[in-house]
């Protein structure tokens, strides 16, 4: 059973930020394993549970790179060529050929912040021409999902803009999530008392749940 994250996970991830080199890793991965990876698959298997109610095809395997980020860095095409990573996630999504090409559930985390949200990581640009055709053709049950984030303040709309708008006939507030070249909505908060509880698990559940809705809309 997940029972939150630990200060050793946080105090890990700073010490690897300054030891980032394999020597450190080895001699601490039994650190990283125990209170990294342990409650990274222990959450995800809790949270696959209700990730199946809403997509019975997505992916909820807890095992590095099917659910759970890989710590080591890819970087042979980055100038960083640190060999590790001091941010890490958990996304859930259905499995395809084409990266960006679905949306996913995810939560993420730093030393500093975490977060939980849904949308495209990529989006790719056919996809959302389709996002923008079912907001045209379905303007009236988008609106409920509209209505359903303008009523809260939690959870924020994120994704970059067309520098020209494209046209459209659609209302004012349409334009925010019409205009998007990719996006995703998400809460974003500051290490706290919670992120170090089991109750993290239920937030993200929640999250995921008040996400379902457009989920339903993008897939």
């Amino acid at each position: 059973m997940f029972s939150g994250f630990t200060n050793t996970s946080i105090s890990f991830l700073k010490d690897l930020a300054a030891n980032n080199n394999k020597e450190w890793f080895e001699q601490n991965r039994s650190v990283y394993e125990k209170h990294i990876l342990k409650p990274l698959k222990e959450l995800t298997s809790e949270l696959g549970l209700v990730i199946k109610s809403m997509d019975d095809k997505i992916d909820v395997t807890p095992q590095i790179n099917r659910t759970i980020s890989k710590i080591f860095r890819d970087t042979r095409f980055s100038k960083d060529k640190s060999p590790f990573r001091t941010d890490l996630w958990i996304s859930f999504k259905r499995p395809v050929k084409v990266w960006g090409n679905v949306p996913e559930f995810f939560f993420y985390f730093t030393p500093e912040k975490y977060q939980s949200g849904m949308g495209f990581y990529v989006a790719t640009s056919e996809n959302m021409e389709k996002f923008r055709e079912n907001i045209r053709m379905n303007p009236d049950l988008f609106k409920q999902i509209i209505d359903q984030y303008n009523s809260q303040k939690f959870f924020k709309l994120f994704g970059e803009d067309y520098k020209r708008p494209l046209p459209n006939q659609l209302s004012e507030e349409f334009q925010p999530w019409y205009q998007k070249k990719n996006l995703y909505v998400s809460s974003i908060k500051k290490i706290d008392k919670l992120f170090f509880s089991n109750r993290l698990e239920k937030e993200i559940e929640d999250a995921f749940l008040f996400h379902a809705g457009l989920y339903r809309f993008l897939i």
